[in-house]
């Protein structure tokens, strides 16, 4: 499930949320599913100035081109506000979130939008990382993600740099893949939230030394530990955060007459909490 290393982007400005004293605690709090004990550290609510804002540069940059993405995909992904802005969304925890809305032209090529973290700013060693989102669900193709790779991608390669999916659907099938990736490694967690396109669930992770425990809507999913197999990678490494829906490719496959155009990604935040 690997996905190819990032480009330089641009990207325009809206605020996120870097403390619990920016975004409060009514409202924006109201969902939280960390595990027990921990503190919210960072977080981006997605809210921005206008509803058409983009996801705030000082945080985020865009992957861009096509070429395949090292999977065969279809999509080219864009800086473009068509496919990653802004929305108002009253069920949401504060009434906006992300959209990354993948579209066809008129030839039947596919634009999508794919943003990343690395270079300004990086996760980890260890903590608790969340997203609440719901899935496009628009057909045979489909295949949005939040995700992370380890930073030193650039040195190692993939997969030594370490994978750690936290929210994947394909081909809107309902259900959410969970998974890690390392040299001699892929263990996967697959799991049916409700088949919604208009509810949010939760999807975490959290990685400590030597295990990363899966989270859906609070309760555990799995744990992968240190010695369950292949080479463990994840400790005492940092990692970048990526969000991206992808069309495509050698997994899921490609889109057929099930497959909807313009099928959103919507992503009311990711926070980070530690103990």
């Amino acid at each position: 499930m690997y996905r190819f290393q990032m480009k330089l982007g641009i990207a325009k400005w809206t605020a996120p949320a870097l403390a619990l004293a920016l975004i409060g605690i009514s409202g924006g709090m109201s969902h939280a599913q960390a595990p027990s004990g921990m503190r919210l550290v960072w977080s981006d609510e997605f809210t921005g100035a206008s509803s058409s804002a983009a996801p705030y540069s000082g945080t985020w940059k865009y992957d861009t081109g096509a070429g395949g993405w090292g999977n065969n995909e279809l999509e080219t992904y864009v800086s473009s506000l068509a496919n990653a802005h802004m929305i108002w969304d009253g069920t949401g925890t504060d009434s906006q979130a992300l959209q990354i809305e993948p579209q066809q032209d008129g030839n039947g090529h596919w634009y999508s939008a794919r943003i990343n973290t690395s270079g300004r700013h990086s996760f980890g060693p260890y903590g608790y990382f969340e997203t609440r989102c719901k899935f496009p669900n628009a057909g045979k193709g489909y295949w949005p993600a939040f995700w992370f790779l380890g930073n030193n991608i650039g040195s190692v390669g993939w997969p030594a740099c370490g994978e750690i999916d936290v929210a994947e659907e394909i081909n809107g099938q309902w259900e959410n893949h969970q998974s890690l990736h390392m040299p001699g490694w892929d263990p996967t967690l697959i799991t049916s939230p409700n088949s919604s396109t208009t509810t949010y669930h939760n999807y975490g992770v959290n990685w400590q030394p030597g295990y990363c425990t899966f989270y859906v809507d609070g309760k555990q999913t799995g744990t992968f530990s240190r010695g369950g197999g292949g080479n463990w990678v994840f400790d005492n490494q940092t990692v970048f955060m990526i969000l991206n829906c992808a069309i495509g490719g050698n997994w899921p496959g490609n889109p057929d007459g099930s497959t909807h155009p313009n099928g959103n990604f919507d992503i009311d935040y990711v926070r980070q909490y530690e103990y």
